[in-house]
């Protein structure tokens, strides 16, 4: 089973790990890139900061796919992610572990 690690700030953690927000935007870039393409994860693993002891949650993976618009996704604790076209999208399917929260 593969797992693409990546770790996320506190406002993108706390709508993700309540599955509010099933999509992770990343800027294209060589190291992203270079995460995905050509690669096969069954999940993802988001960690909030870095270290054994911070909280993570664990969901399927779904693919990814490049930004064909620009837009700015709005969620419930404020935060504001804006997307421009290029950007990489990584699709999520359900939570299935929590931890450390």
């Amino acid at each position: 089973m593969a797992t693409l690690l990546l770790t996320l700030s506190k406002k993108p953690f706390e709508v993700m790990v309540t599955g509010e927000k099933p999509v992770e935007i990343r800027n294209s870039s060589d190291w992203i890139l270079s995460r995905l393409v050509g690669k096969k994860y069954d999940d993802v693993k988001f960690i909030n900061g870095y270290g054994a002891d911070k909280p993570y949650f664990i969901a399927k993976y779904y693919g990814y796919s490049a930004a064909k618009e620009k837009e700015n996704l709005k969620f419930s604790n404020g935060l504001i992610v804006p997307v421009d076209v290029g950007d990489v999208r990584i699709f999520l399917g359900e939570i299935i572990e929590r931890g450390n929260l």
